[in-house]
């Protein structure tokens, strides 16, 4: 006979707590492979349900175990419980610290009026930016960094293509990186800048398997 996705291995029995607590983490693991870094509970728990076909009770009490044991971290957004793999809540909590750190300090380039800029762009890329888009010049001109996310066709390119042009015209020395070789080929084909991987433009080096540069190249 043939097995399913959820079935447990021979010799376990389905209302097991060890196949329920594993059950937990691989919901949460497919979360993560569509792009969550967590569920909520309300989501999770039935999510774990369905998959293990086992009664709710059983997967909460397998979730408190997990909290219980640091497999899983619980944190509140807003006001909805939201639990996460451990693992990838420490590198969220790491990324939003070192994204804080960024902020801080003198911006990298000279002084811009994005009232002057803005205007000026959209004649040089003969496009009339959106509102949003707008808003989002005006931070990027204004911040050490800016997270910039949205789906396909919401403008992200563009907007990109209008802040390189107003760096570029104030002199700034620009680095354009993306995490694969097909990523910075796409980017520098759409803003007219080079662009490189993130690994080439921090080095690898081959002899120790870490990189010749660091925060600051």
């Amino acid at each position: 006979m043939g097995r399913t996705r959820g079935d447990p291995p021979r010799g376990i029995e389905p209302t097991a707590m060890i196949r329920v607590r594993a059950g937990i983490g691989y919901a949460l693991t497919e979360a993560m492979d569509e792009g969550h870094c967590g569920l909520p509970v309300a989501e999770l728990v039935p999510l774990a349900q369905t998959l293990l076909e086992v009664d709710p009770s059983l997967v909460e009490t397998a979730l408190a175990d997990e909290l219980a044991e640091g497999a899983v971290i619980e944190t509140t957004l807003g006001e909805t419980r939201c639990v996460f793999l451990a693992g990838l809540y420490r590198a969220e909590q790491g990324i939003a610290e070192r994204l804080r750190a960024l902020r801080e300090g003198p911006l990298p380039w000279p002084s811009i009026d994005p009232d002057k800029a803005i205007p000026w762009v959209e004649g040089k890329i003969g496009l009339d930016l959106a509102d949003s888009q707008k808003a989002a010049v005006r931070l990027a001109l204004l911040s050490r960094v800016l997270v910039v996310t949205g789906g396909p066709g919401v403008g992200k390119t563009t907007l990109l293509k209008a802040i390189l042009r107003i760096l570029a015209a104030k002199g700034t020395r620009l680095m354009l990186c993306a995490p694969t070789g097909r990523a910075a080929k796409r980017m520098s084909e759409a803003t007219g800048y080079e662009a490189r991987t993130i690994h080439r433009v921090l080095e690898v080096d081959p002899k120790t398997g870490g990189f010749k540069r660091g925060a600051a190249v």
